[in-house]
């Protein structure tokens, strides 16, 4: 075995403890070794217990298997309940809040096999204010928000697998930024039971993984899906470029890398082409922040009233803003987002897959924000599912990735196109 234990993906490690080529005890032990050496300057975990861990890891040894998930570690985003670890939801205040139950997809996770490691850093309340993580590519960089620590843990060799949220940005800008794949699902495809609602009409659960294939195993325990198939050599998979409202904000490297991808995809087979940027579209950045400020200031009103001198300067900004949309005005966002998805809705009788950027650049150095949302807001806004791709490097040898969007509900064939999209773009030697 070539590859260390660590750094293996979620579904290897299932497979492999699952055939009996290696043990749930030694799979946790390489981890634990790796957050030891490494969690000191990156700080990925706000808590996790290393010895409940290996002897849970002992205990899947000794018994029958409960599952797809069987001795497979995994971490947890900060926003969402576990029973075994506290939540703060990246606060002063909630620091330390036990909650009695867990999460539904930390429980479904466990049913299945799984082992929770430890929560993992997020922003205050998953917006704007940073974590205390770092970009493991270079200490000196964002990782991105607010699932920082799962981006960070995963690119690591930390763990395989961490879950994450995304309301603006906080799965696919820390999965560019930290080069591991990222997935968000379309709006409404997992419960959400046990995880901090900043904006219902945005949050969506999601993963950061090792790779693309973990997350048909990690979808299938959360919703009971079956993987759909690549499509065959006589119908390819048709992919096309979507610029949108923003390109020219996004670096010099990130363009260059998008354009890249499609060259190689389509010298791998595939029907490629470009798609033009309908008007409408230039609203949804715009729509989407008052949809979420308008939500947020509901959501969030009582940590803004009881707490506001522990609350950071953004995210008080953010509040007073909601609170400042009329109903009319969220309503008229709202609208705005229906019409252009059904305006996506028609651009997808031409494509299979818009190939997009993830984010407009490599991370940005410091660790006092955590990047610009920009190329995500809109996808977001359309409830649609997305899959970040690494692809590349910037001009400071920090990753770069290219993002994968499909149309709504059709997250299966979506991840199906990712995987065969991540093995033409990233072969394995």
């Amino acid at each position: 075995m070539t590859q260390e234990l660590n750094q293996m993906g979620f579904a290897q490690m299932a497979r492999l403890i699952r055939d009996g080529r290696a043990t749930a005890e030694a799979v946790m032990q390489a981890c634990i070794e790796r957050i030891e050496l490494r969690e000191h300057e990156v700080v990925a975990f706000t808590c996790y217990d290393a010895d409940a861990a290996l002897a849970a890891a002992r205990l899947a040894d000794q018994s029958e298997s409960k599952g797809p998930l069987h001795g497979v570690p995994f971490g947890v985003k900060d926003i969402i309940d576990t029973d075994q670890f506290p939540t703060g939801w990246g606060t002063t205040f909630y620091d330390g809040y036990q909650p009695t139950r867990n999460a539904s997809c930390v429980e479904m996770f466990i049913r299945a096999g799984g082992i929770l490691f430890g929560k993992t850093v997020t922003t205050e309340f998953a917006y704007f204010k940073p974590g205390k993580t770092a970009n493991p590519h270079n200490l000196g960089h964002t990782p991105g928000g607010s699932s920082s620590g799962s981006a960070a843990a995963v690119a690591d060799n930390m763990l395989p697998f961490g879950f994450g949220s995304q309301t603006a940005a906080s799965l696919i800008r820390p999965a560019s930024y930290c080069g591991v794949p990222g997935y968000k699902a379309s709006h409404g495809s997992f419960d959400l039971q046990g995880v901090m609602s900043l904006s219902p009409s945005l949050d969506t659960l999601g993963f950061l993984a090792r790779e693309v294939e973990d997350f048909e195993l990690a979808r299938s325990i959360l919703c009971g899906s079956t993987p759909s198939e690549l499509p065959d050599q006589d119908t390819p998979l048709r992919i096309s470029l979507f610029r949108g409202p923003h390109w020219t904000d996004g670096s010099l490297e990130m363009r260059d890398v998008c354009q890249r991808a499609i060259d190689a995809l389509k010298a791998a087979g595939a029907q490629t082409g470009e798609l033009a940027c309908p008007e409408m579209f230039k609203s949804l950045t715009e729509a989407q922040k008052i949809v979420m400020a308008y939500d947020v200031a509901h959501a969030r009103i009582y940590e803004y009233s009881r707490y506001p001198d522990q609350l950071s300067t953004q995210f008080k900004d953010l509040v007073e803003s909601g609170l400042a949309v009329s109903r009319t005005d969220f309503e008229n966002a709202c609208i705005t987002r229906d019409r252009a998805a059904r305006i996506l809705e028609s651009l997808f009788v031409d494509t299979d897959v818009i190939l997009t950027p993830a984010a407009p650049g490599e991370a940005p150095a410091g660790l006092d924000a955590t990047g610009d949302p920009l190329f995500s807001r809109g996808w977001n806004l359309l409830q649609v599912p997305c899959v970040s791709i690494p692809y590349g490097k910037g001009p400071n040898g920090l990753p770069l990735s290219v993002q994968l969007v499909g149309r709504t509900g059709a997250d299966d064939d979506l991840l199906a196109a990712a995987k065969w999209v991540n093995q033409q773009l990233n072969p394995k030697s």
